[in-house]
């Protein structure tokens, strides 16, 4: 279990101080308490919509700009007896992460005891994967009771055996209805919540039933939890609740991360404070880790594109995801007469992840099909290779169909599809189809951004890409072939200088000509005055980001 202390900031001393002061001289201290938790600010660039899961209801926060395939299901705080407004930290949550966040409404005790509130939690993580989100694309976030509320839903999904999200954050929770934490007697001067409080939360939700069951989330410890990321201040009376179960849990094998915000009570998540801000920023470190699916403590590497074919390449992320783009390799026929083989054979791109196939004309697809049923990669595609990938194995959830305007998000990249002025089609079984050529944009999560342009000819669109998109390097399929006495050229270096600068990039990697064709100096000495460099590659050969 690793574990965190951060320091209490100058301002959150004066701040604290004042919240404890207006606390102690009110005659209600929850009703202080609830005031003082409700945001005001109005700034954040939110939008809200309703949720509803059969008679369970809730709100959906979005931020702009956020990630759509990905969601984190936030159960709010406030004693299990009241609603919380979304602008109490829901709509924080959406903005610092990034990802959409779904508010349910659960019942509320003492009218709805335990287990009303867990069962529409659980209702809510289900609707979620009845909306088609794997259950490794939710994070399940919770604050003071909500906290609780994630707990309890962990354990009975294990319990269930049913599908565990990808990563869960808890804040402040209950661990123990019984209150046996020695916390909740020592840290009585310096947080906001009393010991009588904390009895009637409970007496509250739990009604009738014993404190000292699996109602406790402490006295369900078990392994198979995904990873935990357990936060709450040194002052706080439940401080003893987190630090227990995340020891325990620690204990049965589960990866935990603790963190302590020094200085800090019960509630500070959802106060103006400084401390609010860094958890904020550790909740989003920590959920896109686990929803970009990077490791933690994981190295980075510089992305690389290596050349494989006439046409073909393999970007290789910051993250070491490896995507193949059209990779025709050999077997050059018919129209396509005259292409060269690579050196590179099918096996050889076994690791890849993903493979793209721009448009359906052979010198691009090529080997597609067989290297994505041997590597069990992800295809992405137009709809004229759907029946030939089914054909070869490929199963339908392994195939990604694309147009113009689809994005594809796999491991820690974004495929954004754009249209190509070309043509794409094949013959499958005597029948011609034909489909939509399209380029893509791809981009990390770590910032790059490269255009694979496959074949288009130029036009504005490479400049409203350009400003759009902003892309730091591009390929181009820059070149082409002899027929007879005649050369055909698609996207002459001419043209393809002025579709670099339009693009905006910094690097532009020639492709779909032949290894020492005069073709990439002839597009280096049209792009001589501008601060773009060209990067020939022969087969095998790879260029490594910062390295030109």
């Amino acid at each position: 279990m690793e574990t965190v202390t951060h320091p209490r900031s100058a301002g959150d001393e004066a701040r604290i101080a004042d919240v404890l002061a207006k606390v102690r001289s009110a005659t209600d201290t929850g009703k202080v308490l609830l005031s003082l938790t409700a945001s005001q600010d109005t700034t954040r660039a939110t939008a809200t919509s309703s949720f509803r899961a059969g008679d369970l209801t809730g709100e959906w926060v979005a931020a702009a700009d956020s990630a759509v395939d990905g969601v984190i299901l936030y159960l709010h705080g406030r004693r299990f007896q009241f609603d919380e407004p979304a602008n109490a930290f829901a709509d924080k949550l959406a903005v610092a992460t990034g990802w959409p966040v779904l508010m349910p409404h659960y019942r509320l005790a003492p009218a709805h005891p335990y287990p009303a509130a867990l069962k529409d939690t659980l209702t809510a993580y289900h609707a979620l994967l009845g909306q088609g989100f794997p259950a490794d694309r939710i994070v399940l976030v919770g604050h003071s009771a909500g906290a609780t509320l994630v707990l309890q839903a962990l354990l009975r999904l294990c319990t269930e055996e049913a599908p565990i999200p990808a990563a869960a954050v808890t804040v402040s929770p209950i661990t123990d209805f019984t209150l046996e934490s020695a916390s909740i007697t020592a840290n009585g001067d310096g947080d906001v919540v009393t010991h009588e409080e904390l009895r009637q939360v409970r007496d509250a939700l739990l009604a009738d039933a014993d404190p000292a069951t699996e109602i406790s989330p402490l006295y369900d410890v078990r392994p198979g939890l995904p990873p935990l990321m357990m936060a709450c201040g040194t002052v706080e009376r439940l401080r003893g609740d987190t630090e227990r179960f995340a020891e325990q849990a620690s204990a049965a094998g589960n990866e935990i991360e603790l963190e302590l915000y020094d200085g800090m009570p019960h509630g500070f998540a959802v106060l103006e404070t400084d401390a609010a801000n860094l958890l904020l920023d550790r909740i989003s470190a920590f959920t896109t880790t686990h929803l970009a699916r990077r490791p933690a403590g994981e190295t980075l590497g510089p992305l690389t594109i290596q050349r494989v074919g006439w046409a073909g390449y393999v970007v290789t992320t910051e993250r070491g995801t490896r995507i193949l783009v059209d990779p025709y390799l050999h077997g050059s026929e018919g129209i396509h007469a005259g292409l060269p083989d690579s050196p590179i054979k099918p096996a050889d791109l076994a690791d890849v992840d993903v493979v793209v196939v721009t448009h359906a004309g052979f010198d691009h697809r090529g080997q597609a099909l067989e290297i994505a049923a041997a590597a069990k990669a992800i295809l992405v595609c137009g709809t004229a290779l759907l029946e030939p990938a089914r054909a070869a194995g490929i199963p339908m959830e392994r195939i990604a169909l694309t147009v113009s305007g689809v994005q594809v998000r796999h491991r820690d990249v974004t495929l954004r599809s754009l249209p190509a002025r070309h043509q794409s089609d094949m013959t499958v079984n005597g029948r011609f189809i034909a489909d939509q050529p399209q380029s893509f944009l791809l981009i990390t999560s770590d910032g790059s951004r490269v255009f694979c342009g496959g074949d288009t000819s130029l036009s504005q669109d490479l400049r409203t890409w350009g400003t759009l998109y902003r892309p730091h390097t591009a390929v181009l399929g820059v070149g082409g072939l002899w027929v007879g006495a005649t050369r055909v050229i698609e996207l002459p270096p001419s043209d393809a200088a002025t579709a670099a600068r339009w693009l905006g990039v910094t690097t532009v990697i020639p492709v779909h000509h032949t290894p020492g064709d005069a073709i990439p100096v002839q597009l280096t000495a049209n792009l001589a005055t501008d601060p773009i460099d060209v990067v020939p590659l022969a087969f095998g050969e790879t260029w490594t980001n910062g390295s030109s």
